[in-house]
């Protein structure tokens, strides 16, 4: 039975306008998309059949009289006021429709409104949520509070596109904007609000490139994962793109140190919520519905590689205050970044199976990572996560070149005269994977 999850608009309980486009084409028949009137024609009409309601709908699909092109609403709408008022339903709910047969669907709700305890303050573990409160005046105060969810609740997250573009279309760019994104190698600048101090955070990537990335792979309103959050970049990135976000770490001092950046960078005209927690992202599929995520896009550990006293043999000036030190995130044993390579890649493996279902179909997953030299040998991390990402369901689309020299200083000779080793400081792979679209058998069964 294959089925997909929508989140209840205004307009869904004012007008009885269910937003299909989540559903895409290919989930319902060809022949079910009629013209703009009743009086020009219908289409071949498909029986719902709602939980509560006594009577089974029959409909079909508008398209644009323009365009041609589907509406993404069912043409009977009386019945879903009465099956919204039934269930006791509201605004950001979420209900599933599944596919029982060529032309038979089912509409449930999703169980939305679990008795919670009335303080906002529940207690399960170190998980925190920060969730923040759009101010109602520009020079409102802004409110935080801090709950903790219990382990399988779902996050009351949006997850829907708020903009008016094409359902086939990936994101809201321009066609001057995409053509821009074509090219394969990119360079980025580190702004103000970027975290350069490697004492808070050994490995950052710039918020424009983050923004980047989101703007390539989603709709505003859309929801974007970050399963290895560190200082919280892919949060704010999102919160400047009017992106719904949540991001995961294992470290509290990281979750704080993006609750922090997340305050301070208050979109005062998104209405749209990033969220951080500290969790372990074997454990993120208990807080998503299926199929809820467009975008993941993370920077995981670099295995054990920063697990190690760093020499400075690249740097034109090697005595200086990273000499010696270990930036690896953390000694905990779960922490990625502290297991060998095959250990590694079979763990990050099992993180993004589980992740997968949670992924729309097509929806992107796009991993920031270098490779390493450890003992005169290249440690191409970026080839074991291809292979494994491809044993766990993924394909890959991209490889893009994150292009590192414009903002790299103080390189010094490496391997002069008898080894030539490139710098891994001068580029890293960002790799662009995407969850293949479903199979459609199109006689239903």
């Amino acid at each position: 039975m294959d089925s997909r999850v929508i989140q209840l608009t205004p307009a869904a309980l004012k007008y009885g306008n269910l937003n299909l486009s989540a559903c895409g084409r290919d989930f319902f028949p060809p022949d079910v998309f009629g013209s703009t009137s009743k009086k020009t024609g219908i289409g071949t009409p498909i029986t719902l059949k709602a939980e509560g309601l006594s009577e089974p709908i029959k409909t079909d699909i508008p398209t644009d009289k323009s365009t041609g092109r589907p509406r993404w609403i069912f043409r009977e709408r009386k019945w879903l006021k009465e099956f919204i008022n039934h269930h006791n339903l509201r605004t950001n709910d979420i209900i599933t429709i599944s596919r029982i047969d060529n032309r038979i669907y089912t509409i449930s709700p999703k169980n939305n409104h679990q008795p919670q305890k009335e303080s906002n303050q529940m207690t399960t573990g170190t998980c925190t949520i920060k969730i923040k409160e759009k101010p109602t005046q520009e020079h409102d105060k802004v409110e935080t509070t801090t709950v903790t969810p219990p382990p399988g609740k779902l996050l009351d997250i949006g997850y829907t596109r708020k903009c008016t573009c094409r359902p086939n279309n990936i994101n809201c760019l321009t066609a001057k904007e995409w053509l821009k994104c074509q090219l394969g190698v990119w360079q980025f600048n580190y702004e103000a609000r970027d975290i350069r101090d490697k004492k808070l955070h050994p490995a950052t990537f710039p918020i424009s490139l983050a923004r980047k990335v989101i703007e390539l792979f989603s709709h505003r309103g859309e929801l974007v994962l970050d399963p290895f959050v560190g200082s919280g970049t892919t949060l704010i990135a999102a919160q400047d793109a009017d992106r719904n976000a949540v991001g995961f770490d294992l470290q509290e001092n990281y979750i704080q140190l993006a609750n922090k950046r997340i305050d301070t960078n208050m979109n005062m005209y998104g209405d749209t919520r990033q969220l951080s927690i500290c969790e372990d992202a074997r454990n993120i599929p208990d807080y998503f519905l299926n199929e809820s995520i467009t975008l993941i896009l993370t920077s995981p550990p670099y295995a054990n590689l920063l697990n190690r006293k760093r020499l400075n043999k690249s740097r034109r000036n090697r005595k200086n205050d990273q000499l010696g030190k270990v930036e690896q995130y953390s000694q905990d044993p779960r922490d990625l970044g502290t297991m060998e390579l095959s250990d590694y890649t079979k763990v990050i493996g099992d993180i993004f199976e589980g992740l997968l279902p949670l992924l729309r179909p097509k929806g992107h997953c796009v991993i920031n990572v270098p490779d390493m030299w450890w003992e005169n040998k290249r440690i191409t991390i970026h080839v074991s996560l291809i292979e494994e990402l491809r044993s766990r369901g993924y394909e890959l689309r991209n490889i893009i070149i994150w292009d590192r020299t414009n903002i790299v200083n103080e390189i010094g000779i490496f391997g002069w005269p008898s080894n030539y080793i490139t710098m891994g400081v001068t580029f890293e792979y960002l790799l662009d994977f995407w969850k293949p679209p479903k199979k459609i058998n199109i006689e239903g069964h």
